[in-house]
């Protein structure tokens, strides 16, 4: 049996490694909401949200801020989405999102109860990120008018202009809209809907369905249209506007903003921090718990905070109670069940192959020099599971990428996150797809998807040394990219010849003894080269 042949799903198809928040192509979502692993840290953090959220249901409650942070590709943005979906039980392609989720819970029917239950009410989203959404010009009501501009777009207002919306609401609650929207299609030939954008080319069809539909005057059409104060708003003015909404739903209604990357728009500026402070204040006061505020940051919000003065610090940290912080450290777990697992006939294949030369296996790689103590294959289970990689790389290949961006020069935009560890386990999976089953994947061959990180720098050397005539290829050129994403980590993978032995093995019967030899005498050749440095160790 090939490697390719024994995937459940198809190891080829297309995985969305960077979930945007506002991507909603059917087929894209749900792969998404298909493929999303609850692992044993995301589950503490449902239920925390859950417990928390599921409370104002039963008693009023100011306490309507939470707080997701984590690094860049920790699956912050990814959670946040699922977790909208969740709440408002959308239904994609066919099937409720809550549905979905029963399968992901089934050995934990009491959290799963605990979400059906808060799903059973009315619950509306406004998802973004605040980062595309935001103004450019980053004044002290900056995040003010990103929320004015999400909840008339949820309104079906235009919330890009303030001008616009609030002549949209005024007609709405004249009860004018249809009419006016017919009204201005007669006379301009295109619907109001695609039009709105570019009102300012559209004086005379405008006045003229003001004048018709409301009854003004042309005077009064006319010095609305060309009037050249700027229409604000105020944190007070927009939550009246929210708390008039909400009260005006069933009992059960919540609505959530749920704003991605924050903390990127935020930056060091306090003003804006204290702008989010003072509308999630404001909403969490006037609405009781109906509307709530998400958001997602790679800093804590102690750090975004940090700069403030010591009372507002404790302010804007009082109203995010709910704080969730993502890490990596389950990264295993997500490419296990979403990448790796394995079809009936793979692992009856896998199966056979551990019962006849387990032991072989389990002592295919050892390291020494002072290597942390790196998990082996625990059973046969454990091999069937992560099979054609050795259980090391998961945390080793984490390390590797920490080390690399934090050299500075090379992999700033590296991540040692969920999407970077799944896009570099597939590619390497793909890459031994049409080999058979006693081929393991070397450790050297994940330099491959972290190249397009990396500075030319580094990419020029490695292609000069593809060149070079006197070394031997696939070889030295493998072991010069081992070399590379191990530089600097002895505390992670000290380089000695042995742990570069191990590092390389690729197949289930190989002979250590022989691949130290070639790798020594590689070695050699790349010192020769001046490609690496000599070392008496």
């Amino acid at each position: 049996m090939k490697i390719q042949k024994m995937f459940k799903e198809d190891i080829d198809r297309k995985i969305n490694g960077v979930v945007k928040v506002d991507q909603d192509e059917s087929d894209v979502l749900a792969q998404e909401l298909n493929e999303y692993v609850i692992t044993r840290e995301l589950k503490k953090h449902f239920i925390t949200f859950f417990n928390n959220y599921i409370e104002s249901f039963n008693e009023t409650t100011a306490d309507i801020g939470v707080w997701i942070s984590g690094f860049f590709g920790s699956g912050k943005s990814h959670f946040l989405k699922m977790l909208s979906y969740l709440l408002e039980n959308k239904e994609v392609q066919g099937v409720k999102t809550v549905e979905r989720f029963r399968a992901k819970f089934a050995d934990d029917p009491a959290t799963f109860m605990l979400i059906d239950r808060a799903t059973k009410g009315r619950t509306d989203t406004i998802l973004f990120n605040i980062d595309i959404e935001g103004s450019i010009n980053k004044d002290k009501t900056a995040v003010l008018r990103v929320f004015a501009k999400m909840f008339y777009n949820y309104l079906g207002f235009y919330g890009e202009n303030l001008k616009v919306a609030k002549l949209e609401q005024f007609i709405a609650k004249k009860g004018k809209t249809e009419e006016f929207r017919r009204v201005f299609e007669e006379k301009n030939g295109a619907s109001w809907l695609e039009s709105r954008d570019a009102y300012a080319f559209f004086e005379d069809d405008i006045v003229a369905t003001l004048q018709e539909v409301l009854g003004m005057s042309e005077q009064a059409a006319s010095n609305w249209f060309n009037g050249t104060e700027t229409v604000e708003t105020s944190i007070a003015q927009l939550v009246s506007e929210i708390k008039e909404y909400v009260d005006a739903q069933p009992r059960d209604f919540r609505l959530l903003f749920m704003i991605d990357e924050v903390g990127q728009y935020i930056g060091n500026s306090s003003e804006l921090i204290l702008n989010l402070q003072s509308i999630v204040q404001c909403l969490g006061t006037e609405c009781n718990g109906h509307a709530w505020v998400v958001v997602t940051s790679q800093e804590a919000i102690d750090s975004v905070a940090k700069n403030l003065r010591a009372n507002d610090f404790s302010k804007v940290t009082a109203r995010f109670p709910v704080r969730l912080s993502m890490s990596a450290i389950n990264v295993d777990e997500v490419i296990k069940k979403r990448l790796l697992l394995k079809n009936e006939a793979g692992a009856d294949k896998l199966r056979t192959l551990f019962k006849d030369k387990g032991g072989t296996i389990k002592g295919k790689v050892t390291f020494g020099g002072g290597a942390p103590t790196y998990p082996k294959f625990s059973n046969e289970q454990d091999f069937i599971d992560v099979y054609p990689f050795f259980p090391y790389q998961f945390d080793l290949l984490q390390s590797t990428y920490d080390s690399v961006r934090n050299r500075g020069s090379s992999g700033k935009s590296m991540s040692s996150g969920e999407r970077s560890l799944l896009s570099a386990f597939q590619d390497a999976a793909k890459k031994y797809g049409d080999d058979d089953l006693d081929r393991f994947v070397p450790f050297s061959q994940f330099y491959n998807t972290m190249e397009s990180f990396l500075e030319q720098d580094i990419r020029v050397v490695m292609e000069r040394a593809s060149k070079k005539e006197s070394l031997e290829k696939p070889l030295d050129l493998d072991i010069l990219k081992l070399l590379f994403m191990l530089k600097d980590m002895d505390n992670d993978m000290p380089t000695n010849l042995d742990n570069l032995t191990s590092l390389m093995v690729s197949h289930v019967d190989e002979d250590k003894i022989a691949l130290r030899g070639k790798i020594e005498k590689s070695l050699y050749r790349l010192m020769d080269e001046n490609l690496v440095q000599r070392d008496d160790d």
